[in-house]
């Protein structure tokens, strides 16, 4: 009877990964590139301020391609959460839709970039750039930082951290480029561009600004996820980069003088207004501090 009871179970097992298994392949192989084909976006999304007709047509097109980014990105959240080995056995497809997203946000970010672009035209570029960063947060996310991002992409990627109009969108930018930093190994000089540039430009610059008169709590969101990010990138002596960038470029200290900043940081965001936001700061605080104590003691 155990025999049998034992032989039901493997054959159900099978049966529901064949059904998963065939779920995911019609996804792959007929949906995704169908939403791909809807997330491009058209010339006619940078025609809003030319017309008024010609801006609901641009308008249209933008939800359009927003929408099927948000499909995409849902679909990539499946696979991180559940399948993430799959990522693995097919880095032909995690590179082709690497290069598919790195595409569109070229495309936005260099019309965004045009000299004095009409509001309309940059809020939809911006809108659907949003979504097209949050989709390479989830595949990144998902394997690891094993994107095939090249020095001119990282540098494309650091471009819109800094010119966010949004904190959500600067939140999504410094997710893809600290998920990138912790490849290797032989990406020690990536590691240290984007290392530095967490550390000083959204990190420490941000805690300078709320330390000015007029200081807000807007930036808390990208210094917590930055921390967090450089928690994991410098969580091990051993990993290639740890040496020449966290020591060499002494960012140890750098973090030390951050603690009290974070602190009066912490402060300005109202507990009883934005509760998840202040434990979030909160917690970033705490584990900076132990994270201090960690590295201080890790090579000794």
């Amino acid at each position: 009877m155990n025999d049998v009871l034992c032989d039901e179970g493997a054959a159900k097992k099978e049966t529901e990964e064949a059904v998963r298994q065939s779920v995911l392949g019609v996804f792959i192989d007929a949906i995704v590139p169908s939403l791909l084909r809807l997330a491009e976006p058209t010339v006619a999304m940078t025609c809003a301020a030319e017309s008024a007709r010609l801006a609901s047509v641009a308008e249209d097109f933008a939800a359009l391609n927003e929408r099927a980014l948000g499909c995409f990105n849902n679909f990539l959240l499946v696979i991180e959460e559940s399948l993430k080995a799959w990522f693995r056995m097919h880095a032909d497809r995690v590179d082709a839709w690497w290069r598919f997203l790195i595409g569109v946000a070229e495309r936005l970010v260099g019309s965004a970039a045009d000299a004095d672009p009409a509001a309309a035209d940059r809020r939809l570029r911006y809108m659907v750039l949003d979504r097209a960063i949050g989709c390479m947060w989830t595949l990144a996310r998902g394997v690891g930082g094993e994107v095939p991002a090249t020095p001119d992409q990282i540098e494309g990627l650091i471009f819109v951290c800094s010119t966010a109009p949004g904190h959500a969108l600067r939140v999504k930018a410094v997710g893809v480029l600290g998920n990138i930093a912790r490849r290797q190994p032989g990406h020690v000089d990536a590691n240290r561009r984007i290392g530095l540039f967490l550390v000083d430009h959204v990190i420490a610059a941000s805690l300078q600004a709320n330390a000015q008169p007029g200081g807000t709590c807007a930036a808390v969101e990208p210094v917590a996820e930055a921390l967090d990010l450089l928690f994991d990138i410098y969580g091990d002596m051993a990993y290639d980069y740890d040496e020449p960038v966290f020591v060499r470029e002494k960012l140890l200290p750098r973090l030390r003088q951050m603690l009290a900043p974070m602190r009066s940081l912490c402060k300005t965001v109202d507990r009883r207004k934005h509760r998840s936001l202040r434990d979030r700061c909160d917690l970033a605080t705490q584990n900076l501090r132990a994270f201090i104590e960690y590295k201080a003691t890790e090579r000794k």
